[in-house]
């Protein structure tokens, strides 16, 4: 990929602002107008993060601590010990791995939160299982189902962005937009419905399968939420 890849490009993150620099920066070096329009904002959970914090005081009683999100991962990770004395981590994909910041000791096959379930090492010991408040849980139950100990807790919930008109025509008029959550693609699609002129590139097939839901047409899907998946999945709508 060479630094024009993107020469002229009018790029639209709408990711929250503290997730999106390293990206724009990649994206900037490679010749693209980026802007900024986050869709969600990443808030409390309703209960303020008691239930959250509850559990971290407790982590070392869990075998495993499983983290659906980056969101999730980053906010566990000042809960670790540094010593060998902390729970087995498991990320659904590379960007969450990277938020613990620490080296994790399982990643499912595919970014997915049912595989993640699903191909989990089987385990006598209790499992902590840290997501979104608006999950589906999906996680939970398939690990319930496959007789394992778990308990759940939200570490954040998201809420919607509420747009400008500016901001929308920002988007509209955009060369390419990334979506990276499926609350993303809702956020999107109820303040100004399902279209969008230029390309959209969604992060993750669970985004993807929720802007199939909601009558968004997607361009090109990466299969993970780094900064070089995004980059490459998006050089391929240009190529």
């Amino acid at each position: 990929m060479t630094e024009k890849t993107f020469s002229g490009k009018r790029i639209v993150i709408t990711r929250p602002r503290a997730q999106s620099k390293e990206l724009q920066r990649a994206l900037e070096d490679s010749g693209a107008k980026c802007s900024l329009v986050p869709l969600i904002d990443i808030a409390q959970p309703d209960d303020e993060g008691f239930a959250f914090e509850q559990a971290m005081r407790n982590v070392s009683e869990y075998e495993w601590v499983v983290c659906t999100s980056a969101n999730g991962a980053s906010r566990v990770a000042p809960y670790l010990s540094n010593s060998g004395n902390r729970p087995k981590l498991a990320a659904v994909g590379s960007a969450t791995a990277l938020a613990f910041a620490r080296d994790v000791d399982f990643v499912p096959s595919s970014a997915t939160g049912v595989l993640l379930a699903k191909e989990l090492p089987v385990t006598s010991g209790k499992i902590l299982v840290v997501q979104a408040q608006e999950t589906s849980g999906d996680v939970v139950r398939i690990l319930q189902d496959r007789n394992m100990n778990v308990d759940g807790v939200a570490a954040y919930k998201t809420a919607h962005c509420l747009l400008t008109d500016s901001q929308i025509a920002e988007i509209q008029s955009a060369d390419a937009v990334l979506v990276a959550s499926g609350s993303a693609v809702r956020s999107w699609c109820e303040q100004a419905g399902p279209k969008v002129n230029g390309k959209v590139v969604a992060i993750g097939e669970p985004t993807q399968q929720v802007a199939a839901e909601c009558g968004m047409s997607i361009s090109a899907v990466a299969r993970e939420a780094s900064t070089a998946g995004v980059v490459a999945a998006l050089a391929g709508v240009f190529a």
